[in-house]
């Protein structure tokens, strides 16, 4: 079957093959009766496979002690159990001096900020009970400088802990180190060595108060495994795994690729089906080898390209393909890989702020996510809008969810918001009564992806891009693996209104933004006013 699709200065022929080929002609915009939308209704089933990161701090306060806590979780799980969310991620949730928790005191206790190891059993088991897997960070490549191992070893050069961290004689770091991660001096920045004053100094990627364990070390790599095993069998689904290329120095060292590989194979016989996902802040060609040792990464690129293409649509109808090579590469190193897709994170600015506070923006990103392929990740938050920039503090990113104007016993008070306020962002409970609120859209958008196997799972395919000349529209098909249904999904990136002719519609389905769908004359129409979306079910 030959579909055509008509753009507003933009004709585009599409067959039905895995090649599609376009040719251009103009054609103004059309109008006519409104067609209604025929979104089935979502059956409570997790076929999406959403997953939604919680900064504990900051996300519920269940005891009014001012602070984000596991009982405040486990009193909103049901929250996030009517979003259809498939599984949570919680920032470091053991003893630490600082606030983020990323310098870990503990591995097999749990910060009493957030209460005890009996609430954090308490809110895994209604986890479990919602069908709602819990994954916890797991920070290893340092420890914080106040945990008992590394107290320990800075005190002497003989202790037995010493050998766990990265010691080296300070007038010779330069030139020579006699232990490390990788083979050679020159994989090290002179600048990442602390000076401990006894003559030697300790190596700390990232800050003098979270030195680099030595993962060479079999004592160290035990002692990982031991902890691991530990919350495993307390329960917990798997693990985010910190700053994974580091662990090396060199990011692409075969001896790096090797220890994160039989990290997963000794988790794997501690729980069978483990979930592991981890960070590797860099760009494809550094991501995509690490799937031949973990199972699923997040993909920064993706949402980087998202953003650039909404903030300058000069070469937005690139982005489809611009996904697919990223899967490509993964593709190239396992056949299972889980594209951990995702918009900003706990270290990032908010994506309503990367996108220039333009709520319509925002809103495209959120149905670009829950559209596209992969296994998205929501920030807290991202669900109402919340605003942020880490210029002035990681503090700002990372501020108090809002429930509710009036009272609101559930928001954190340990941080006074700057961006995120009743003034700037409208509460969960405001939102939901709004048709066109940042909830409702993600809301939407989730049940759309939870409810049809072509998003949730089915392929991606895209035209014949180059000869396409409107660049704000970004249009792709997510086909079934079984290929029974067939949806074709369609974002205007720019401000500026556009409308496209479509012929092969089977239904339509949904939209964001005003988009609609209009028949004249035997010719339908999507009509898609600045940063909108539909989703049409195909032929």
């Amino acid at each position: 079957m030959l579909l055509r699709i008509v753009a507003f200065a933009l004709v585009l022929i599409v067959s039905s093959c895995s090649k599609h080929n376009d040719s251009v002609t103009p054609t103004p915009p059309d109008e006519g009766t409104e067609i209604a939308f025929q979104q089935k209704p979502w059956d409570n089933q997790k076929r999406g496979d959403i997953y939604y990161e919680i900064f504990v701090r900051s996300f519920a306060d269940g005891n009014g002690d001012g602070k984000g806590d596991f009982k405040g979780i486990s009193d909103k799980l049901d929250y996030l159990n009517s979003m259809g969310i498939k599984g949570i991620w919680l920032t470091p949730i053991n003893p630490s001096p600082s606030y983020h928790g990323y310098d870990v005191t503990d591995y097999k206790a749990v910060n009493p900020d957030f209460g005890t190891m009996a609430d954090f059993d308490e809110m895994l088991s209604k986890a479990h009970r919602l069908g709602i897997k819990v994954v916890i960070d797991f920070v290893i490549n340092h420890t914080s400088a106040q945990h008992p191992w590394f107290k320990d070893a800075k005190a002497s050069t003989s202790s037995t802990y010493r050998s766990w961290y990265l010691f080296a004689p300070t007038a010779s770091i330069a030139t020579t180190i006699s232990q490390g991660k990788v083979p050679t001096v020159t994989q090290y920045n002179a600048k990442e060595w602390y000076n401990n004053g006894d003559g030697t100094s300790y190596y700390n990627v990232f800050w003098d108060q979270m030195p680099d364990l030595n993962l060479t070390n079999p004592d160290v790599v035990s002692a990982i495994y031991d902890a691991a095993k530990f919350w495993l069998d307390k329960g917990v689904d798997g693990f985010r795994l910190d700053a994974v290329k580091h662990a090396w120095q060199n990011a692409t060292d075969p001896a790096q690729y090797k220890f994160w590989k039989d990290f997963y194979t000794q988790m794997q016989l501690y729980k069978p089906g483990v979930y592991l996902v981890g960070e590797v802040l860099d760009e494809t060609s550094v991501v995509a080898p690490f799937y031949a040792s973990l199972p699923a990464l997040f993909n920064f690129k993706a949402y980087w390209k998202l953003t650039e293409f909404l903030n300058n649509t000069t070469y937005a109808k690139w982005y489809p393909k611009d996904f697919q090579d990223v899967e490509n590469a993964y593709a190239s190193f396992s056949s299972t890989f889980i594209n951990a897709t995702k918009l900003s994170n706990h270290d990032e600015d908010r994506t309503l702020s990367t996108l220039g506070n333009v709520e319509g923006k925002a809103k495209v990103a959120a149905a670009v996510l829950l559209t596209m392929p992969g296994q998205p990740y929501l920030y807290y938050g991202e669900e109402i809008g919340m605003k942020g920039l880490k210029a002035t503090g990681d503090e700002n990113i990372r501020e108090p969810f809002l429930w509710t104007t009036g009272t609101d016993t559930y928001r954190p008070k340990w941080w006074t918001s700057t961006f995120s306020t009743n003034a700037t962002v409208t509460p969960l409970e405001q939102q939901k009564a709004s048709t066109t609120s940042f909830y409702s859209v993600y809301k939407k958008f989730m049940e759309l992806r939870n409810t049809y196997p072509a998003l949730a799972t089915g392929k991606l395919s895209y035209g014949n891009i180059d000869s396409q000349t409107e660049t704000a529209i970004v249009y792709y098909y997510r086909t079934a693996t079984d290929n029974s249904e067939k949806l074709m999904v369609i974002h205007n990136f720019g401000a500026l209104a556009k409308s496209m002719v479509v012929t092969g519609i089977k239904n339509p389905v949904a939209e964001q933004g005003g988009a609609k769908l209009l028949l004249k004359g035997g010719t339908y129409t999507a009509s898609l006013p600045g940063y909108s979306s539909i989703v049409l079910e195909m032929n």
